[in-house]
């Protein structure tokens, strides 16, 4: 597939003065990361979730090029949506702390199950799995993130009911009795997904703030921003050394992003909650419906 007139080679031949030089492949990806970046700091994401679909399906790129740069590229969103946050109070430290170490194993393993499909499986069957899965996990985000979640709350979240010890006190989010173990799993659980698609940090760590740690919904973008940091890292650390990190691209993306997360963050904290969720939701359907519709045709 070409793109403004360069096709997926050209792109990963790219030399780093053209960045500097402003070809229009680079423009479209400052432009394409300014976007991304604004979804950042108003949600929590990294934006990958977004972004990997559109490289993999509009620019026609290679899944592991676009996985390991989308997550490099989340270190830079991350850490400026993060630092936003931490001024407006958003961030809880200490669940961030205990589940950011849990996704640095999980995002270790997810990059090294990625390299095994690659290369178990042939590259229809690689290319068809990696589609269905960002399909399943889109999916199941808007589903999760749009229901009201007083409609399944209850007085004591999912962790202070796990009876697994020990127990810790949340004291940003005013939570008592929090399963250590619990926090931890969930870290692994997102580390995984980020490692192995690039995506999941923050299109699945949302609702899973909201409706099983029990934090609010600022509370659970500020804090989801900084455990993107922590998966982000290790997995880029990962990908790099089987060299799925396009430099190139990840600059060009970041330039936009870094003005994008901070216009972000200032509208996060004029939208009501209810309303932040579904929005969010909205564009993990619009997200999905992109990929089963490109799926669909490399299926028939």
């Amino acid at each position: 597939m070409h793109v403004i007139g360069l096709s997926m080679a050209s792109l990963l031949e790219l030399p780093q003065a053209e960045l500097a030089n402003g070809g229009p492949l680079v423009v479209l990806l400052v432009a394409l990361g300014l976007g991304i970046g604004t979804l950042t700091g108003l949600f929590g994401v990294g934006g990958a979730f977004l972004l990997n679909p559109i490289l993999i399906i509009v620019f026609g790129m290679s899944e592991a090029t676009v996985i390991g740069s989308s997550l490099s590229f989340t270190i830079g969103t991350g850490a400026g949506g993060t630092a936003r946050h931490m001024r407006r109070g958003n961030v809880e430290f200490r669940s961030m702390f205990i589940i950011g170490v849990g996704a640095i194993v999980g995002a270790v393993l997810g990059a090294d199950l990625l390299v095994w499909l690659q290369k178990s499986l042939g590259a229809t069957a690689y290319e068809s799995t990696i589609r269905a899965s960002y399909l399943a996990l889109l999916l199941l985000t808007a589903w999760v993130t749009f229901r009201d979640p007083s409609a399944t709350a209850s007085r004591h979240s999912v962790l202070q009911r796990t009876p697994i010890p020990p127990h810790v006190k949340l004291p940003a989010a005013k939570l008592a009795g929090v399963s250590v173990p619990g926090l931890v799993g969930v870290g692994v659980l997102i580390g995984l997904t980020k490692g192995l698609l690039g995506i999941g940090g923050g299109v699945l760590f949302m609702p899973l703030l909201l409706l099983v740690v029990g934090l609010s919904a600022h509370q659970a973008v500020g804090t989801s921003l900084g455990v993107v940091l922590f998966s982000s890292a290790a997995g880029t650390i990962q990908h790099g050394l089987h060299d799925n990190v396009n430099l190139v691209m990840v600059m060009a993306l970041v330039v936009g992003s870094s003005v994008g997360v901070q216009a972000g963050a200032w509208m996060c904290e004029r939208l009501a909650a209810r309303r932040l969720r579904r929005y969010f939701a909205a564009i993990a359907f619009l997200a999905a419906v992109m990929v089963a519709a490109d799926l669909i045709r490399k299926l028939t």
